[in-house]
């Protein structure tokens, strides 16, 4: 990154000394960029979600990111828009920045590999819960998650309130909740994917 501050006046130190090696702003770009080793100890989500908007930063570059780190996290940052590995020469930041703004993201291959890897693992997990299911435990979760109580269900699908009870008991240990409140929580996210 030193490289691309001593040869690009559009990449701008943002701290009244204009020293730090820490946060920068590519002016060019409307991005703020964060150096990797500040991320958690002198940075936070909140801070940096508050300082782009009010500075007007469309979007957020992390750079100086090792290569052997747990990029899983980084997904998580507000407005993520790029990732430059450490040593990352000013061409490769130059063609990120214009693909950037052109509306692309600019993530290396390992990155992205992991976060895929990661949202497969986390679908085929659910897919195994949801189909583990059965159709009777489908009709009861759906019923619930639409905002019906126990009697509701009951009477809906024509059982006894005790046999609700025994099917939300079976629902909540196929899908790893513990209350009603969390199943609704489950099904707003994994409703589109349970089979009827």
């Amino acid at each position: 990154m030193d490289v691309e501050i001593k040869t690009n006046k559009n990449i701008n130190y943002l701290d009244d000394q204009k020293q730090s090696p820490l946060l920068y702003e590519a002016v060019d770009y409307n991005l703020l960029l964060v150096n990797y080793k500040t991320l958690n100890v002198i940075t936070n989500y909140e801070f940096v979600s508050q300082f782009m908007q009010k500075n007007g930063q469309k979007g957020l570059v992390i750079f100086d990111v090792p290569k052997n780190v747990d990029f899983s996290e980084l997904k998580s940052w507000p407005n993520l828009k790029g990732i430059f590995f450490e040593y990352a020469d000013e061409t490769l930041f130059e063609q990120g920045f214009k693909a950037i703004e052109q509306g692309e993201l600019w993530f290396p291959r390992p990155v992205t590999d992991c976060w895929t890897r990661q949202m497969l693992e986390e679908e085929q997990h659910t897919t195994l819960r949801t189909n583990n299911l059965t159709r009777k435990e489908i009709k009861v979760l759906k019923l619930l998650y639409s905002g019906l109580e126990y009697t509701a269900i009951a009477d809906s699908l024509f059982i006894s309130e005790a046999t609700v009870r025994v099917h939300l008991h079976k629902i909540y240990q196929k899908i790893e909740v513990k209350n009603k409140q969390q199943a609704r929580l489950w099904c707003k996210s994994n409703f589109n994917k349970i089979n009827s």
